[in-house]
């Protein structure tokens, strides 16, 4: 098990800078890849001296987030402001706009907005800095794109407003679908992979390994009706529940492995500790990824690490940014590529040697080191 660092009542030398810094972010309580992001800023910044306070919409639960994460820092206090408007994209604007109303003046110096969206306005901020987690989609007909032409209107107006704001994106293809909804170009800051907690086994055996909440989006389906087309190996789904959508989907692919009969080859895992889930990928030999709409994919690099061959979806961040352009790992788009991908590396040794290879050099690039060090140094450079 992990451990909560709890720094509040330790004394630490620090310079003549220290600053009330406030970190916005939804809720840690979601327990996905922003959530680790969101951990490793409070680290970066505390790890420098300064005060921090999380400004939220729910109170954390610390004991969760370490069994889930393992150690963390946890902020020096916490802002948390309810939830009053839902959460659908016009909701989570007026959410934020109350949380950030709220900011006591103190912490007007630094605001850190860990979020999947630029819900902010925090005019009185010497200094805001966005964390794009995610992208937006543009949509070019229907009623989805009806609904958000009032919402993408009202963001592009608040970004016309923003002074002394740094724009920053987790992936080259978020920042591209952010320029391309909102004109604006934020920096590319790949998030943060602790390479230390992830290792590669001496025995490697035929399991395939998926990770992500339990959601729709993630197309785990996708790999189990691949997966029937593989006669040999394991499959593990290791996936974080928490509502009700997350428990109608995870239902929904308990009766897909039921209907496929592969009940003694696909095992779903649910909320895995990070302990076990480094254990899982020391000794699996691929990873699938099979989200169609992937802004970055922090479970793959964490994969890679520990020498597994990454098969992802052949668009978003996980096939431009990560395993570019399957130059450090292989791509599909149907089920039946899928299953010949995964068959090829399981039958040949070589070919799996040589690209585990590949995947563990290729994520070095993602170090959690590199962007604490560049975040610490936005943050600084006032």
């Amino acid at each position: 098990m992990g451990m909560v660092i709890d720094f509040q009542h330790t004394e630490i030398n620090c310079c003549e800078s220290r600053m009330d810094i406030l970190v916005v972010h939804p809720s840690l309580n979601d327990r996905g890849g922003s959530e680790k992001v969101l951990l490793s800023i409070i680290e970066s910044v505390k790890e420098k001296g300064h005060n921090v306070t999380l400004g939220t919409f729910e109170k954390t639960d610390w004991q969760k987030a370490k069994e889930f994460f393992g150690e963390v820092w946890k902020p020096d206090a916490e802002l948390i402001h309810p939830r009053m408007f839902g959460t659908s994209a016009y909701g989570e604007l007026l959410n934020f706009h109350l949380l950030l109303a709220k900011v006591p003046k103190k912490f007007k110096k630094v605001v850190i907005i860990s979020t999947t969206s630029p819900w902010f306005y925090c005019p009185d901020a010497e200094k805001a800095i966005v964390y794009f987690n995610c992208s937006p989609v543009k949509y070019g007909c229907g009623f989805k794109r009806a609904y958000l032409i009032p919402y993408n209107f009202i963001q592009r107006q608040l970004i016309k407003k923003a002074k002394n704001k740094f724009f920053l994106a987790n992936s080259i293809f978020s920042s591209r679908a952010i320029k391309s909804v909102y004109g604006l170009q934020p920096e590319v800051v790949y998030p943060p992979v602790n390479l230390k907690a992830f290792k590669p086994s001496s025995q490697k055996e035929n399991i395939i390994v998926s990770v992500g909440r339990y959601n729709p989006s993630k197309k785990f389906e996708t790999l189990i009706l691949a997966f029937s087309k593989v006669d040999r190996g394991r499959c593990l789904i290791i996936g974080s529940m928490r509502d009700r959508v997350s428990l109608v989907y995870f239902k929904k692919l308990e009766r897909l492995i039921s209907d496929l009969k592969l009940r003694n080859r696909v095992n779903l895992i649910v909320n895995c500790s990070s302990d076990i889930l480094q254990r899982i990928l020391a000794r699996a030999k691929i990873y699938v990824h099979c989200s169609t709409y992937e802004y970055f994919g922090i479970s793959i690099v964490e994969a890679m690490a520990c020498g597994c061959v990454p098969i992802v979806y052949r668009n978003g961040g996980p096939y431009i940014d990560i395993i570019s352009y399957n130059k450090y790992g292989f791509s599909f788009e149907k089920v039946d590529e899928l299953a010949n991908k995964i068959n090829l590396i399981l039958d040949e040794n070589e070919t799996f040697k040589r690209f585990s290879k590949k995947a563990i050099e290729r994520s070095k690039v993602f170090s959690e080191d590199a962007f604490k060090c560049k975040l610490v140094e936005i943050v600084e450079s006032w």
